[in-house]
C-alpha cells in the first residue's frame, strides 16, 4: 500500500477519558493506552483514502509505561534492540502508541499470532524509520 497524505485525528487524554471511550465503543470498562477508529474496514480501505480514523492516547498510561522497567524490556525485545541501550521518554513511548494506532487503522491487528507477528514487524520496520 502507497498512501500519499491521508488524514488521521489525534486525541491526546487522560486514563478516565479513554476509559468512557473504551466504555462507549469497545465494551470495555477499563482504561488502555491506545484506542483506534479506522473509518474503513480492513478489507475496504481505498488505494487513496482521505482520512484513515482516529487515534486517542492515554497521556497518563503513557506515562506509566514509559517509567516501567518491565515495559521497557517487552518494548526493547519488540524492536529488537539491547534493553540497556534503550533510553525511552514520554515522547517516545506516544509516538510509539502513535505507530501502533496507526497501524490498527491499516488493518493491522495482534489477535491472532499470526496477525500479531506481521504487526510486530511492522512496528519495527516504522519505528526504525523514525528513529533513524
Amino acid at each position: 500500500m502507497d498512501l500519499t497524505d491521508p488524514g488521521v485525528s489525534l486525541l491526546l487524554t487522560d486514563g478516565q477519558r479513554i476509559r468512557q471511550l473504551n466504555r462507549q465503543w469497545r465494551d470495555v470498562d477499563s482504561s488502555t493506552d491506545v484506542l483506534s477508529f479506522p473509518v474503513h474496514s480492513p478489507d475496504a480501505l481505498p488505494d487513496e483514502p482521505d482520512h484513515l480514523g482516529d487515534i486517542a492516547i492515554s497521556i497518563s498510561d503513557a506515562e506509566r509505561l514509559a517509567e516501567s522497567k518491565t515495559h521497557r524490556a517487552r518494548v526493547a525485545e519488540e524492536l529488537d534492540v539491547d534493553p540497556d541501550s534503550l533510553q525511552w521518554t514520554l515522547s517516545d513511548e506516544v509516538s510509539f502508541l502513535f505507530v501502533h494506532g496507526l497501524l490498527h487503522l491499516l488493518g493491522y491487528d495482534h489477535a491472532r499470532p499470526e496477525q500479531e507477528s506481521k504487526m510486530r514487524a511492522m512496528e519495527q520496520r516504522l519505528w526504525q524509520l523514525l528513529r533513524d
